[in-house]
C-alpha cells in the first residue's frame, strides 16, 4: 500500500504537469471571439454577451396585448419547436385579424424572441397593428447549424398555416386558431431573421405551403445579406466587420463563403427573386448601418416593393431602443403594410 508521502508526491506531480500537458495539447484550439457578440472555447462552453439588454423575460400581459410562450410538438418533425406568441389585448372574435410570422435577429448565434427588447417591440407591432405575432426561438450555431435554423423556421410556418383547415391538429395553438386570419400570413424578421425571412418567402413560392395558403407579404428590417464584391456605398472596411466574421462563424461548411445563396441572394446559384411566394415585400433599411446598400441591391425584387430608410438610425435600432421615435415610426409603417 502506497504511503502519505508516496501519495503526496504523486499529486504533487500530476498537478504540476497538467498545464504543461493542457497548454501542448494538439488538441486543443483556442477559442474564437467575436466581440462583443460571442466567445466559443470549442470545448461546449459558449458565451452570449449581453450588448442588447439581453435578459430573458417571463410573457406578461400589458394593457394592450397579452402574451406567452408555447412548446410545439410536431409530430414529422426531429426538435420541439418554442415561441412567444403576442396577441391584442381584446380581440374581437368575430373579426380575425393578420398574422405575423417573425424571425428575430443576431447574426445565427445570438438572440432570442424572449429577450426583454425583443418582447418589448413584439408588443407594440401586435397591438399597434392589431395582429396575432409569433416569434421563433429557432436553433442556433453552434449548437446547431444554419440549416436547422431554416429548418426550424420552414417547420413552424407550416404549423402555422396547417391552422386554416385543422385548428385541432395536434399541438394546435388555441389564439391562432381562434383569431388568426390564414388568409393573411406574413414572414418578417430582422438582421438575420430578415435573412430567414426572405428564404421562408423563396421557398413558399417553391415549395406549396399546407392548404394551398400563400403569403401575402414579407417585412425584412435590415437583413443579413453580404458578398465579396462591394455594393454602391458599402465602406472598404466591411470585408473585416463582424457581419463577415460572423458568417464564417456560423457556415464554415459554406465553400461559397459569403457568395452561398444563403446569405447573397444575388449572388451566383440564388434563386430568382421573381420566385417569392408573396405578393408583397417591404423593406426596412438604416441610414448608418454597413449593410444598407447591400439591402437596397439585393431587394430589386418586381412585384410591390416598399423600400424605407431610417434617417440617422445604426443597424436593428428598433430593437436597440423599442421606444425611440426611431422604433416608433418603424412600428407604424409595419402596421400599414400588414392593413393594407
Amino acid at each position: 500500500m502506497p504511503s502519505i508521502a508516496n501519495l503526496h508526491l504523486t499529486l504533487s506531480l500530476l498537478l504540476s504537469i497538467l498545464p504543461l500537458l493542457s497548454s501542448s495539447s494538439p488538441f486543443q484550439q483556442d477559442p474564437i471571439r467575436i466581440d462583443p457578440y460571442i466567445i466559443d472555447y470549442r470545448n461546449g462552453t459558449i458565451v452570449r454577451n449581453n450588448t442588447l439588454h439581453l435578459s430573458s423575460v417571463p410573457p406578461t400581459n400589458g394593457n394592450d396585448f397579452q402574451c406567452k410562450d408555447i412548446t410545439i410538438n410536431i409530430p414529422s418533425y426531429r426538435r420541439h419547436l418554442r415561441a412567444r406568441v403576442f396577441l391584442p389585448a381584446q380581440p374581437n372574435s368575430n373579426r380575425r385579424i393578420p398574422v405575423l410570422v417573425y424571425f428575430h435577429g443576431g447574426g445565427f448565434c445570438i438572440g432570442s424572441p424572449f429577450y426583454k427588447n425583443d418582447t418589448a417591440y413584439m408588443a407594440k407591432v401586435a397591438a399597434k397593428a392589431h395582429v396575432i405575432a409569433l416569434s421563433l426561438d429557432y436553433t442556433l450555431y453552434p449548437e446547431g447549424t444554419v440549416w436547422d435554423s431554416y429548418e426550424d423556421a420552414w417547420a413552424f410556418l407550416k404549423w402555422v398555416v396547417a391552422h386554416k383547415f385543422d385548428s385541432h391538429l395536434p399541438g394546435s395553438d388555441p389564439w391562432l386558431a381562434r383569431f388568426g386570419d390564414l388568409d393573411r400570413v406574413f414572414v418578417g424578421g430582422d438582421s438575420a431573421g430578415g435573412n430567414i425571412a426572405h428564404h421562408m418567402a423563396i421557398k413558399a413560392g417553391q415549395a406549396q405551403l399546407p392548404e394551398y395558403v400563400r403569403l401575402v407579404g414579407a417585412f425584412l428590417a435590415m437583413p443579413y445579406f453580404l458578398g465579396s464584391s462591394r455594393v454602391g456605398l458599402e465602406p472598404e472596411t466591411i470585408t473585416t466587420s463582424n457581419n463577415f466574421k460572423i458568417w464564417d462563424y456560423v457556415c464554415p461548411n459554406c465553400t461559397a463563403g459569403v457568395d452561398d445563396p444563403l446569405i447573397n441572394p444575388g449572388g451566383p446559384g440564388a434563386p430568382s427573386l421573381r420566385g417569392l411566394g408573396c405578393g408583397r415585400m417591404m423593406v426596412y433599411v438604416a441610414q448608418y448601418d454597413e449593410l444598407r446598400e447591400r439591402d437596397v441591391k439585393e431587394s430589386g425584387w418586381p412585384g410591390q416593393v416598399e423600400l424605407v430608410e431610417a434617417k440617422g438610425q445604426p443597424h436593428v435600432f428598433h430593437i436597440q431602443d423599442p421606444d425611440s421615435l426611431a422604433a416608433t415610426n418603424l412600428i407604424d409603417d409595419v402596421q400599414k403594410f400588414l392593413n393594407a
